[in-house]
């Protein structure tokens, strides 16, 4: 009998570390699986010109170099693309977190008819084909004066994400206790008051969320950019990179030395925020 029970323990045991293997092994995959372009923009970067397009192909460069960086930040404008991306990319996020936050509290504290109704209209804009709205904000920027300026990017990506900025800040404060104001509201302060006074600071989770949410979205967008953009020196970091071309030939060593430069501002942000942004994004999950 205990022979019998010793040997269902190590099945049992047998089992659970292959069910721990299975679930780590296919999270490697994974993982490999997502990061494996960045990888091989990464070799790529590092190759000589002629050994970029080499058949059959090469996974490790034969004669490393970092003349594709040094080609990118002095020849091809890309500290001025940078410096456009961040400046649209910042202004987008900063707006939205103020502004979601305004619509956010009010939708989660504030009573007043419709609030389900203006909520799920806020929400369902998110849902409108994304590429619909550019012949009209482009006749609008053009109108206003806009085009080539940074406010001609930052209000349309701050319409855009605002329905998610909204819902991220909706559903953190009706996580919130309501004696964190109650007090603050006896003692005379204004809504306003209580929200940038005691709310916000508590927030930084969904600040931190909404605002890296947005940053990225707005700092790898194409479309608006290349149609609202047509100043070389106003043009983004992702409108730059794609008109790296030359006249003859396409230098993939540069493009590629551009992508992993661009994306190392990204990753810092996740990767300094990151516990923030998984608190932000499950806010309202352990309601019912």
């Amino acid at each position: 009998m205990a022979t019998r029970t010793e040997a269902d323990n190590g099945f049992r045991g047998f089992q659970q570390v292959g069910m721990r293997v299975g679930f780590y092994g296919s999270v490697l995959l994974l993982v490999l699986i997502s990061l494996f372009p960045v990888i091989w923009m990464l070799i790529t970067s590092l190759k000589q010109p002629n050994n970029v397009i080499d058949f059959p192909v090469s996974y490790i460069p034969k004669e490393p170099t970092l003349q594709n960086y040094v080609v990118a930040l002095q020849e091809a404008r890309f500290p001025r693309f940078l410096f456009n991306s961040a400046v649209v990319a910042s202004g987008t996020a900063i707006l939205d977190v103020f502004l979601g936050a305004l619509a956010g509290y009010s939708l989660s504290r504030l009573k007043f008819r419709f609030k389900l109704p203006v909520l799920m209209l806020i929400l369902g804009t998110a849902t409108l084909p994304f590429f619909s709205r550019l012949i009209p904000l482009f006749k609008l920027a053009r109108e206003f004066g806009m085009l080539n300026s940074y406010l001609g990017l930052i209000i349309p990506y701050a319409a855009f994400q605002l329905p998610l900025a909204v819902w991220i800040f909706q559903a953190y404060f009706k996580e919130l206790p309501d004696s964190l104001e109650e007090a603050a509201l006896m003692d005379g302060l204004s809504r306003i008051g209580v929200l940038f006074r005691i709310i916000l600071p508590v927030s930084m989770p969904a600040m931190a969320t909404t605002f890296i949410i947005v940053f990225i979205f707005a700092w790898n967008e194409f479309l608006f950019a290349l149609t609202f953009m047509t100043n070389d020196s106003m043009k983004t970091i992702t409108v730059g990179i794609a008109q790296f071309g030359g006249q003859f030939q396409t230098p993939w060593g540069t493009i590629a030395a551009g992508v992993i430069m661009s994306i190392i501002p990204l990753m810092a942000f996740m990767l300094f925020f990151q516990r923030k942004v998984v608190e932000g994004l499950t806010a309202g999950t352990g309601k019912a």
